[in-house]
């Protein structure tokens, strides 16, 4: 099958960096800024992104040596089973994959609403939209269609290049602001949703076994983070001297900054914009989840209908779970209104494998000291320890606020995901273990009895 083929190393700096800030720079970031300057003043608002950027160095140095000591499409899954429990590493990875079907469902809901408010549309057409994107996003998926690389620089440069100058217009406008009392600021959320503008760089980690060279990933990384920094805080800083409360509330914040600066032509080049960040969303995520999950069944620790492949080599029922999941999720969103929970539950997953990676990066160092490692985390363990408990904390703050409100739902859905994962992984993957090794015996019975009684004609 093509999955097992060697893959082709021709993935530039260029491209990777492309691919590691296109994740990152989704829809849901517009939405993230928003809540962010509940917190802090807009003309200081590059404060908490440029903070957010120093943390996330750290993490950017974890998974660098990480991908350093194992570079492979498999990513977090090989490194924590090579550091703790499987089946502990198990449940950790498939929570953190509701993540991307989060990313996917509210970005589809972001562009939909966008969409809908342009041209003058209600919730239902809006609801319409975002079912034919995910339709869509669905069937090229299946078709086997995604970006290839060069394309994917184009998107991503001309994503970055019209956010930020549509902000530095909209900063020109309307002048300079001075700083204002802010009534119920906190350092401590600004800093996680400014951290939350960069989350999901480390994606392309799952590239390493396609890039020209092993430290073009990390390299990569670093360039994702700078131009995430200079790109989110002039945007941010644009929506907090543009917009009160009320317009950052809404679901295409974005959008009226634009048609504040530029009228009618800026909200339609926004909206193409926000276009253009769904389709690198789309193409990473429908990618990243569905050979994931088709990787696992593989290892026979998900249902083997996971595993077919259509004859374009996608692996057919996690991209059709992936698209059903988002497209109903996305529509409880746009009924219930509960985008700014997607947010928080999105922050707090992100937060979570953070540490476990600094966990993981712990671990190593004691289990594996001898390993080549091409890229070291300054500060070793102590500073293993200390990016581990921060981003706990940052963790369990984010599931427990939701936009400027004390609300443990987000906790709770998260525990509840959890909960049932972890039945799922103690009661049920055994059983397909069980099954996997009497089939694999049986086959081997088999073949070994071909071969007696050929031997014996």
């Amino acid at each position: 099958m093509s999955d097992q083929k060697t893959l082709s190393r021709a993935l530039s700096l260029g491209g990777a960096s492309a691919i590691s800030t296109g994740l990152a720079f989704a829809a849901l970031n517009f939405l993230g800024m928003a809540q962010m300057l509940d917190y802090i003043n807009g003309p200081l608002a590059w404060l908490a992104v440029l903070a957010g950027g120093l943390v996330v160095l750290g993490v950017r140095a974890c998974f660098s040596e990480l991908d350093g000591i194992y570079p492979t499409a498999a990513g977090i899954r090989l490194w924590m089973a090579r550091a703790m429990n499987d089946r502990l590493a198990l449940v950790i990875t498939l929570t953190y994959m509701t993540a991307i079907v989060l990313v996917i469902a509210a970005d589809a809901f972001i562009i939909g609403e966008a969409m809908a408010y342009a041209f003058g549309n209600g919730t239902i057409i809006a609801v319409v939209y975002v079912a034919v994107l995910l339709v869509l996003a669905t069937f090229l998926n299946l078709r086997g269609i995604k970006l290839a690389g060069t394309l994917e620089k184009i998107v991503t440069t001309v994503v970055v290049l019209a956010t930020v100058i549509i902000g530095i217009i909209a900063i020109a406008k309307h002048g300079p602001t001075p700083p204002a009392p802010l009534h119920g600021g906190s350092p401590l959320q600004a800093l996680i949703l400014g951290i939350f503008l960069y989350t999901a760089f480390e994606w392309v980690t799952t590239n390493s076994e396609e890039v020209v060279k092993p430290k073009i990933i990390p390299r990569a990384m670093l360039v994702a983070i700078v131009v995430l920094a200079i790109s989110q805080s002039i945007f941010a800083v644009a929506m907090g001297m543009n917009l009160g409360p009320d317009g950052r509330e809404s679901a295409y914040p974005q959008l009226l900054v634009a048609e504040q600066t530029m009228g009618h032509v800026g909200l339609l080049l926004m909206l193409a914009v926000t276009a253009l960040t769904a389709v690198n969303t789309f193409n990473g995520g429908f990618v990243t989840l569905s050979r994931f999950m088709y990787a696992v069944a593989r290892e026979g620790k998900l249902p083997r209908a996971l595993t077919t492949l259509n004859d374009r080599a996608v692996p057919v029922v996690p991209v059709i779970l992936l698209g059903v999941s988002s497209l109903v999720l996305s529509i409880v969103v746009a009924v219930t209104g509960a985008w700014v929970m997607i947010v928080s539950m999105c922050a707090a997953l992100e937060m979570m494998i953070y540490a476990t990676a600094a966990f993981v990066v712990f671990r190593l160092r004691r289990q594996q000291p001898e390993s080549e490692r091409s890229f070291k985390l300054f500060g070793g363990q102590p500073m293993a320890i200390a990016i581990m408990v921060l981003f706990g904390l940052l963790a369990l703050i984010s599931s427990t606020t939701v936009g400027k409100d004390t609300n443990v739902i987000p906790l709770v859905i998260l525990v509840a995901v959890g909960l049932m994962v972890t039945l799922y992984v103690l009661l049920y993957v055994p059983k397909l273990e069980k099954r996997e090794a009497e089939e694999l015996a049986a086959r081997r019975a088999a073949r070994a009895a071909s071969r007696n009684a050929a031997n014996n004609q």
